[in-house]
């Protein structure tokens, strides 16, 4: 009886030791790797690397199944744990890989990003400062956008979603950085500067010759300069309006007239604080203005315009053609000049002004 009893027992586990057998951990490991890799995307960044992996694991499990199959007694999972230390091995070189690949990119996008970010920030600057809100200001809202979207891209590791975001936002600050220039164009245009700085020049030389008081207003810089015997004896920070740096030619054009003014009046009390009323137009507007009408290029209901001022009312106040300062520096510079002061207004006589220097740095 006791010798029946034993021979079941050994029966038993040989027909039944497979099912209590361990299953060696390497192959819940490589369960985890491999989902780890799927979410990393290793498919995507490492395709081959990661299809002759995915070959070493479908191996490996082939093997186990098969090992699974034998009797307990005569499974051998030592072979199986070679295979799947191999899969994991080769897992773990392409994790390596595909984090590689993902900071390269991540390193490239974000130096695009950082580059168009930087030009965005420069135009923003320009057209802010010259008064731009037409279609580039536009342009630069949509680009910004663009670059928002592309960092959440990157951040995903959507790559090429990402750099195709880059380069829309860049097309349009390229566009956007165009407009500037065509809307400046006078103002990087080297004879037309160095004209402004003759008219400029010959101002103070009058200034010195005759020991008056002259004005002498650059419109780019947004400054407005006091002369007196041909030395600078005050600064002031200026505004112009929304077409301040064109050069007036009409009525309701927002723009500033350029050329060489005097000042016909002074009001201690206007809309805008105290006011410095020049003579525009002067003799030359007119002529221009006639012989422009004449050829068409304005309409006949079109006037020439008028009432232009150096006014208070801040340097933001936006004015349609004239131009204003903060009421305290309004108050000094109204001490300093008086009816007959010479006022010349330019663009700029600068050469290498600050907007060339801007879209050059880009």
């Amino acid at each position: 009886m006791i010798f029946r009893k034993t021979a079941v027992f050994v029966l038993a586990v040989l027909l039944f030791g497979c099912r209590t057998s361990p299953v060696p951990p390497e192959v819940l490991e490589a369960d985890l790797q491999e989902q780890d890799l799927w979410r990393a995307g290793a498919s995507l960044f490492a395709g081959q690397e990661h299809a002759a992996y995915a070959q070493s694991l479908k191996s490996a499990r082939r093997t186990l199944d098969a090992e699974n199959l034998k009797l307990g007694w005569f499974r051998d999972y030592g072979r199986i744990r070679r295979d799947f230390e191999a899969a994991l091995s080769a897992g773990k070189a392409l994790r390596s890989k595909v984090r590689s690949i993902v900071a390269v990119k991540t390193s490239s996008l974000a130096e695009t990003a950082t580059a168009v970010r930087r030009r965005l920030q420069t135009l923003d600057g320009l057209t802010r400062s010259l008064v731009e809100r037409g279609e580039a200001r536009k342009q630069l809202v949509q680009a910004s956008i663009l670059l928002s979207e592309a960092d959440g891209l990157t951040r995903q590791a959507k790559f090429d979603e990402a750099a195709a975001k880059l380069d829309s936002a860049s097309s349009l600050a390229a566009e956007a950085e165009q407009r500037v220039v065509s809307y400046i164009a006078r103002y990087l245009d080297p004879a037309q500067v160095r004209a402004w700085k003759t008219a400029a020049d010959e101002t103070i030389a009058d200034s010195r010759k005759r020991s008056v008081t002259a004005v002498i207003i650059s419109k780019l810089e947004r400054r407005l300069s006091v002369y007196k015997n041909g030395e600078i004896i005050r600064t002031f920070d200026i505004g112009l309006g929304f077409n301040g740096l064109a050069d007036k030619r009409h009525s309701g054009d927002n723009a500033t007239p350029e050329g060489r003014y005097t000042i016909i009046r002074k009001i201690p009390s206007s809309l805008y604080y105290k006011a410095l009323l020049i003579n525009y137009p002067n003799d030359e507007d007119r002529r221009w203005f006639a012989r422009e009408k004449a050829r068409g290029n304005i309409p006949g209901s079109v006037g020439i315009g008028g009432d232009v001022e150096i006014h208070g009312g801040g340097p933001d106040s936006l004015t349609r053609g004239c131009v204003s300062l903060d009421n305290n520096k309004m108050d000094e510079l109204y001490a300093l000049v008086s009816v007959g002061t010479p006022v010349t207004i330019i663009g700029t006589m600068e050469l290498d002004n600050y907007v060339i220097k801007a879209i050059r740095g880009n």
